[in-house]
């Protein structure tokens, strides 16, 4: 038996977190885009002619098929689980694909953890968490929208995972062949999570019906729920960027060559959603001072720029990370600093800049070069796998 001090309800979180409507009784698999439109009408128990954001439910179905395939992925697969019902309104009643560029660019901004950085750390942890719940909960469907991976993205990962098993699982673990497989029931424990409080549980159960986990259903508790909503919802004032290397950025925007400093950097991609891919920049360079691995003073590090933007000149992303752990191949190599920095990207050809800074010296170095950012489809979920900090 397993004590349980609060356990999350599963319908419960849907009806919060995920704009499309979900009425079965078990959760299974989240619908994709182009069941959005057929939501609309199908998820209701009778014929209704109001709509939370329309007059009619038709016009709900056209501002739905009137989405380019980028935008419709955007909510239906990167925004489902973190857009409010008031933000989708919006979404849907803009008219133009600049509307929604904006829109998608200030939707990122109100969940800025800092805003004196350009580091985009809601944003980051967000596609990180798919492209993990992709490499470890995924098969045929994507992991992000099994059961386990819906709380992986929606939680992080928990503290610590208990497997159990009743007494049918026990029986027939006793009796399984080499052609069976058991699959003994997960408890998540949380320590805590915001909104929700301490000592959070979530059990899932494995289901041959469909061969995957499910969360067991529950209880509603009220209260939680209450903070649920409220722990996810956007911060009241938009948060602009700063840049901390303006020097750096200057040398980007000059297009002057810089090449003191070199340096070696190379760009791995991850499946994320059809909509997005996470591109993993990491960068390389020789330290002739460094002694030993780990992180070395601040006189030694190498502060970078990296800046992602379109063929007309637009800018999509920055990133400041900076070179500060030394570290070395092999005993005869000799040591190097290194950063890596995560960007979510959607699929296309893009223009890449970075440049970096001896913080001794003063001297820098620049690359420009072509990006292309591959698509969700060409991609193999499980040929890289992106290191997250607490694994499951």
């Amino acid at each position: 038996m397993v004590l349980r001090k609060s356990i999350i309800c599963a319908s419960g979180l849907f009806v919060l977190f995920i704009s499309a409507q979900v009425t079965s009784a078990r959760l299974g698999p989240v619908a994709g885009e182009n069941d959005l439109d057929r939501q609309q009408t199908d998820t209701a128990p009778a014929p209704q002619k109001n709509h939370p954001c329309f007059e009619n439910r038709q016009a709900a179905k056209d501002a739905i098929r009137r989405l380019s395939s980028n935008y419709l992925d955007w909510l239906a697969e990167d925004a489902i689980y973190i857009i409010t019902p008031q933000e989708r309104c919006v979404f849907l009643h803009l008219e133009t694909d600049d509307e929604r560029e904006h829109f998608v660019e200030q939707f990122w901004r109100r969940r800025f953890v800092h805003s004196d950085s350009t580091d985009h750390d809601f944003k980051q942890e967000h596609y990180r968490r798919i492209v993990y719940a992709n490499q470890k909960f995924g098969g045929e469907i994507p992991g992000w929208k099994m059961d386990r991976g819906r709380m992986y993205v929606l939680f992080g990962p928990p503290d610590s995972i208990e497997q159990v098993e009743d007494d049918g699982t026990a029986n027939a673990a006793r009796s399984q062949t080499a052609k069976t497989q058991v699959h003994p029931s997960e408890i998540w424990k949380y320590r805590h999570i915001p909104g929700l409080g301490d000592d959070v549980e979530l059990r899932f159960d494995y289901r041959d019906s469909y061969k995957e986990y499910e969360l067991r259903l529950d209880e509603t508790h009220p209260h939680l729920l209450a903070g649920l909503e409220s722990s996810i919802s956007p911060e009241t004032q938009e948060q602009s960027p700063k840049i901390k290397f303006k020097d750096l950025e200057a040398i980007v925007v000059s297009g002057v060559n810089r090449d003191q400093v070199k340096f070696s950097h190379r760009v791995q991609f991850f499946a994320a959603t059809k909509a997005t891919t996470m591109a993993r920049f990491e960068i390389q360079i020789s330290c002739s001072s460094c002694a030993n691995e780990g992180r070395v003073p601040a006189s030694v590090a190498y502060p970078q720029f990296i800046r992602v933007s379109e063929s007309s000149g637009h800018v999509l992303a920055t990133a400041e990370p900076i070179a500060d752990v030394a570290s070395r191949k092999g005993v005869d190599t000799g040591f190097s600093v290194n950063a890596t920095e995560d960007i979510p990207l959607a699929p296309g050809n893009y223009e890449l800049a970075i440049a970096v800074k001896s913080a001794a010296t003063g001297e820098a170095g620049v690359v420009h070069e072509h990006l292309q950012v591959p698509a969700y489809e060409s991609l193999s979920v499980s040929r890289n796998q992106l290191p997250v900090t607490r694994v499951p």
